[in-house]
């Protein structure tokens, strides 16, 4: 009878925790599929061709719809070069977010372009900066061809190097730009060299760690996107306006995307 007793009692401990344990099994597992779902679908909306298409199309509707596109200077169509141009740096932007290599390709392309509009537009120093965006794209090209699998990495010593290496850069080239050669003082400039040379250390921090693909590097854009928006609203140069502010939104979800992809989580094939 002792040994029927214990028997019970020991059938009795022993169901009512499996019991349990069967009821947050599925919970669990319920959770982890509810996380791994929604990192799926956050993946497919930043990389997706709507997304790619919307980016594009914002910029060419406020473009033509404001008139930007008739703006000439010295009798050439600058807002013709510089609304077209929005657009491939957009499609440039969509393709690194995707980890696509053909972005850094078109890059070359569109750095002479936008140098070639901003200069137009007021900024004297575009043809000494914009050439280090030519050789920042080519390199990223050579760089990420290289590497099939192109995962993103965390930053390290050379992360910061490259940035103040960027702003050494920045600083010195707009000041020779904008000084006309060092032959005359800032001036009335002063204002526009203070946000231009900004905006182009941060810029040429993105260009320098772009070959070594820092998932960090998102969120330097960001306030690139924030300074991008003022430098155009000074410039009068609306169709990048209406880039930047989707570009604020796109450098949000690849600072995302790019840490997951860095973890492991990685639910898209590269080309």
């Amino acid at each position: 009878m002792l040994l029927i007793a214990q028997g019970v009692f020991l059938l009795g401990t022993i169901f009512p925790a499996k019991t349990t344990l069967s009821l947050r099994i599925p919970i669990t597992f319920g959770t982890q599929y509810s996380i791994v779902e929604r990192a799926r679908r956050l993946q497919e909306i930043t990389e997706s061709k709507w997304m790619d298409a919307i980016g594009v199309l914002l910029v060419l509707v406020i473009s033509f719809a404001l008139g930007f596109h008739k703006t000439v200077r010295q009798d050439l169509p600058i807002g013709i070069f510089s609304t077209f141009g929005a657009a491939g740096s957009m499609m440039v932007t969509r393709l690194v977010t995707k980890r696509n290599n053909i972005g850094n390709l078109i890059g070359l392309l569109t750095a002479v372009n936008s140098a070639f509009v901003d200069y137009y537009l007021g900024n004297d120093a575009a043809f000494l900066t914009y050439p280090i965006s030519f050789i920042g794209a080519g390199v990223s090209y050579l760089y990420w061809k290289r590497r099939k699998d192109r995962i993103p990495r965390k930053i390290d010593a050379i992360y910061f190097l490259n940035i103040a290496i960027a702003f050494a850069l920045g600083i010195a080239l707009n000041y020779v730009g904008f000084t006309d050669f060092l032959r005359a003082p800032l001036g009335a400039n002063t204002a526009k060299f203070t946000i231009t040379a900004i905006i182009t250390g941060i810029t040429y921090s993105g260009i320098l760690n772009t070959p070594r693909m820092y998932a960090d590097s998102w969120a330097s854009w960001q306030v690139y996107n924030v300074l991008k928006l003022y430098q155009n609203v000074l410039f009068g140069n609306i169709a990048y306006v209406a880039k930047y502010a989707f570009y604020l939104i796109n450098a949000t979800l690849a600072w995302v995307v790019w840490h997951r992809v860095r973890n492991g989580r990685d639910f898209s094939k590269k080309v």
